[in-house]
């Protein structure tokens, strides 16, 4: 069945099922709910996991093996399965149908969780997905509207011990501007200072003010400046940092993606990036820095660094893809961030 998040979070308190698909908009949840069920079945004795990554390469006949045999050290595994295209193939179509129809016939005792992207309609369609969502729960992660977003940014800082009034909430929400891992990052960096009391807007702004650390959207302002050499070095900062590129990414494709819209007077475009009405202005002249067809092939090689980060793309799938990564994304940020025509 297609559950709710809140559905799933009931139905996991109560036991572990079988089969779980995990899917959204919001990596953070995604992720949040794996290891949910990853720490549930360790507390239920499932000792033993076994993590794959599907890309063009990937050994189906390996996975049917590994699932049909018995664990040397436990009588139940959790097996980690990840799709990042959502596009088995014709031979994973039919090892996940037979993987459907052995919990259904409760013939399965591993637990086996299967991450995917966006559960769009096209997908949820396909006679793999549905034999998977009839055997196991399927959940749907979406993207928290904006204006319910300082609600959630609330809920989640009082689980971490932290009250935040609704002034503060409203900051963060601004800031993030619908990007829940950054949201959860500034929620951490509060948790860290032990505040006392509850936290209003001015103790967030102060805070914001006196990091130390570099600031993601700091390369917006690079990037909008068409600054090279302070775009590169913000980068390596990032990178020092242990900054997660996937945040990085998200920065720098919003930014793109309202730099094509506006290149190609699409207003309706511009808007759905979210980006305040009063930069709109910083923005228009930026995009008119470069033909439009420019900022739509940086826009392509986000998607590139998007791919590799998944371990999808050449380089990518070695213990060197993290340099690969940030390479790809150096050149991002070289051309994105250099002066116009």
């Amino acid at each position: 069945m297609l559950a709710k998040p809140q559905e799933f979070e009931q139905r996991l308190a109560r036991g572990l099922e079988p089969l779980y698909l995990l899917g959204g908009d919001q990596p953070l949840l995604v992720q949040e709910a794996r290891d949910a069920i990853v720490a549930r079945a360790r507390a239920e004795g499932c000792e033993e996991r076994l993590r794959f990554e599907v890309d063009a390469k990937f050994d189906w006949g390996s996975l049917e093996s590994q699932g049909a045999s018995l664990s040397l050290f436990a009588s139940r595994r959790i097996i980690d399965l990840r799709i990042p295209t959502a596009k088995p193939g014709r031979v994973g179509s039919k090892a996940l149908t037979g993987l459907a129809d052995r919990v259904a016939a409760g013939g399965e005792s591993d637990v086996w969780i299967i991450s995917l992207p966006r559960l769009d309609n096209a997908l949820q369609k396909s006679a793999w997905f549905k034999k998977l969502a009839a055997a196991g729960l399927a959940v749907r992660f979406n993207d928290v509207p904006l204006a319910r977003l300082p609600q959630w940014i609330s809920q989640r800082a009082s689980r971490q011990g932290v009250t935040l009034e609704r002034d503060a909430a409203e900051l963060i929400a601004g800031r993030v501007e619908g990007n829940l891992l950054a949201a959860a990052q500034e929620i951490e960096k509060l948790a860290l200072q032990d505040f006392d009391g509850p936290i209003d807007a001015a103790r967030v702004a102060q805070g914001l003010a006196n990091q130390s650390r570099v600031d993601t959207f700091a390369l917006s302002d690079a990037i909008l400046e068409a600054d090279r050499q302070r775009g590169l070095y913000l980068l390596s900062r990032l990178r020092g940092e242990g900054t997660e590129p996937l945040l990085i990414l998200w920065v720098i494709a919003r930014d793109l993606r309202a730099l094509v819209a506006l290149a190609n007077n699409d207003q309706d475009g511009f808007k759905k990036t979210r980006i305040p009405a009063f930069l709109a202005r910083r923005y228009q002249a930026r995009a008119r820095a470069m033909p439009a067809s420019n900022w739509q092939r940086l826009l392509a090689g986000c998607a590139e660094v998007d791919r590799c980060i998944k371990g999808l793309g050449d380089g990518c799938t070695s213990d060197a893809g993290g340099g690969r990564v940030w390479a790809l994304l150096d050149q991002v940020v070289l051309h994105a961030s250099r002066p116009g025509r």
